[in-house]
């Protein structure tokens, strides 16, 4: 009984890993189309960054 608590907890422990690498990987997304949109919005295509 005492090495089906260990394993229950080690699921749960793995689990709750898990649940926070998908929050993380989550929030990693949701920063790189905030940060992709406000580019887009900042970029001036009429912009000349070759001139001198």
């Amino acid at each position: 009984m005492k090495l089906e608590g260990n394993l229950d907890s080690s699921r749960d422990g793995l689990e709750q890993k898990i649940e926070q690498m998908e929050i993380k990987c989550y929030r990693a997304k949701e920063g790189k189309a905030k940060m992709i949109k406000e580019l887009n919005l900042t970029s001036d295509v009429s912009t000349d960054y070759e001139s001198d």
